[in-house]
């Protein structure tokens, strides 16, 4: 193990530090506090060998490969066994795509041809190989590709391995109090982990579907990654606290540091002793308001999460990642598959399904989009579908067919007019009598809503919500597009503000307006997920909350605690009070909360 020179820990704006400690903030993947010692995990192949080959040592070689490959699959079989038995499907399935790229041809042929053309050594021509495809994955717009792009790593560093008669295993012995430390963290890292031998992890790189983020969440462990260059600042044997709560690192805590973050841990613990017994309690008020807490997804293996989280249904099932996982156009029948297993596996409760939202970063390789100077405003969400009738299409015949086995209902994203509506609408229709003609099982009527996320939407809800069945607010572009903030833009990042007097005027108007016309209001943005939200928008009369299945339990301890009153009382203080500014309103919700619930404000 080695760490490389530790830069300013001022240097970047995700950091701050006082004397020898260090805090770095990063992306929470997976809840709860850990505290530890730091073990870190330094990915080293070494310099890869480039040498030429005789003629008559080109069997021997391509021999050699292809053994090497074959004991890598092996072993990816026998740690896609032990994860599987370990921790379910959820972790085991990663590996299934390790195990066909090392049957795909365009990488064990292409390296024995490579081999036999230009008689060099095997390892040099599959790590070249793989560079390539490495460089395709990043190039690409998409974030679940860049994610994949460690999967191509992975696999590369475990046949060079093999190749170099190279056996060991990095993470055989962990101390008790390890947290693992990283650049990245690869499915080959933590498939030899057991529940309780790690305390948490700490990433460079990594988003919510990289492969640290589902490892750490079915382990049961407290997570952060994106943190740039925490395998830089820590040094193997450091006392580190992982928050993953908050997105904290503190690398060398003071003492009066850890003693904070001791009191956080015990609190956070207690809670989710407490929360664990609402699971299949329903979400309602002291005095019998029922409110709807359902789950966003984003991929397929999170429904394993729902029972245990106590979710009723899927409030945002995102059909993206059938797209960008892809390196072809899904077809009907494998949306319609993929659709029905979501749609039994949540049964009896329902599913709302996101029609495609492409475009702006989600552009996948398999459809060519044209030259935008600004994507996020161009051609995305219902747009791009109604653009491309055949893919649109395509999606809805699998989606009216899904509906066979249980409740679907349709959510259109980036909504900005009412022709828009009308246009899906007649799609729809026209669907429907191709699928009835063609004598093909599938459900003719079925409820349709649209995404409040555009301004311009959420203006016009009043006619909007004539000729829909249900709305659902996009907290996370409706604020965007109203304050012209770039969420992902760290420069203007402090600009980037629910709780704006401006949205939430608009979330209030959303919501009057769309019960005006008899219909329910859901919010599916990360605002309906953050506990200091939930008594202001419990009290402006959300119908429906859909949140990341982590923070579910804790939003329905909220609204099991109080009552609507006391949560109408608090929306009316903050228009009464005539708060100017979001930093104000957020400092009265902070108040609020630390009295209402202390133990959540940890």
């Amino acid at each position: 193990m080695q760490t490389s020179p530790a830069p300013d820990a001022g240097a970047d704006k995700n950091s701050s530090s006082s004397g020898g400690e260090i805090r770095l903030r990063g992306l929470p993947v997976s809840p709860g506090i850990a505290i530890g010692t730091v073990y870190l995990l330094v990915h080293e192949t070494g310099p890869v060998e480039r040498r030429k080959l005789k003629p008559s040592e080109v069997d021997k070689e391509k021999r050699r490969f292809l053994k090497a490959v074959e004991t890598a699959r092996k072993e990816i079989r026998d740690l896609r066994q032990h994860v599987a038995s370990a921790l379910g499907e959820e972790g085991a399935g990663i590996f299934d795509a390790h195990e066909m790229l090392l049957s795909d041809p365009a990488v064990v042929e292409a390296t024995t041809r490579g081999i036999e053309r230009e008689l060099l050594n095997a390892d040099h021509v599959f790590a070249r190989i793989m560079q390539e495809h490495e460089k395709q994955l990043l190039s690409a717009d998409s974030d679940v590709f860049q994610q994949r792009a460690v999967d191509i790593r992975d696999i590369k560093r475990r046949v060079l391995r093999h190749l170099r008669g190279d056996r060991r295993n990095a993470l055989a012995r962990l101390p008790k109090d390890a947290i693992l430390v990283t650049r990245e963290l690869t499915p080959s890292d933590t498939a030899s982990l057991e529940k309780g031998q790690v305390l948490g992890f700490a990433t460079d790189l990594g988003g919510k579907t990289s492969h640290a983020a589902i490892m750490a969440r079915a382990l049961g462990v407290p997570a952060v990654v994106g943190l740039h260059y925490v395998s830089a600042v820590a040094q193997p044997g450091d006392t580190i606290i992982v928050d993953g709560l908050h997105g904290e690192v503190v690398v060398r805590p003071t003492e009066k540091t850890l003693q904070e973050f001791r009191r956080r841990q015990k609190r956070y613990a207690a809670l989710g002793t407490s929360l664990r017994k609402l699971r299949t309690l329903p979400a309602r008020t002291l005095d019998g308001k029922d409110v709807e807490l359902s789950a966003n997804i984003e991929l397929p293996d999170e429904i394993e999460n729902l029972g245990r989280c106590g979710a009723h249904g899927i409030g945002l099932y995102r059909t993206e990642y059938l797209y960008l996982a892809k390196e072809q156009l899904p077809s009907e029948e494998e949306l319609y598959q993929e659709f029905r297993r979501v749609v039994e596996a949540v049964a009896p409760y329902g599913v709302i399904l996101r029609t495609l939202d492409i475009g702006g970063d989600k552009r996948p390789p398999t459809i060519e989009f044209p030259e935008e100077n600004n994507p996020f405003l161009g051609l995305r969400g219902v747009r791009f579908c109604l653009e491309r009738p055949d893919i649109f299409r395509t999606q809805l015949r699998a989606i009216l067919r899904a509906g066979v086995h249980g409740p679907i209902k349709i959510l259109l994203p980036m909504i900005s007019s009412l022709t828009e509506v009308r246009q899906c609408r007649q799609f729809l229709r026209e669907v429907d009598e191709e699928l009835t003609r063609e004598r093909i099982p599938h459900v003719s009527e079925m409820e349709l809503g649209i995404m409040i996320e555009v301004p311009a939407a959420a203006l016009s809800t009043d006619l909007l919500a004539r000729e829909c069945d249900f709305l659902s607010i996009g907290t996370n572009d409706l604020v965007q597009y109203a304050l012209a903030v770039d969420r992902g833009n760290e420069h203007i990042a402090h600009l980037y503000q629910p709780f704006a007097p401006a949205i939430l005027r608009l979330i209030k108007q959303t919501i009057d307006l769309g019960h005006r016309a008899g219909i329910w209001v859901g919010m599916c943005g990360e605002m309906a997920g953050d506990p200091l939200a939930s008594l202001l928008l419990l009290g402006m009369g959300l119908d429906e909350f859909s949140v990341s299945p982590i923070v579910l339990p804790e939003i329905k301890h909220i609204i099991r605690s109080v009552r609507f009153e006391e949560a109408e009382q608090v929306a009316r203080w903050a228009w009464a009070m005539e708060m100017a500014t979001a930093e104000e309103v957020e400092d009265f919700l902070r108040e609020v909360m630390t009295k209402r619930f202390p133990e959540l404000m940890v």
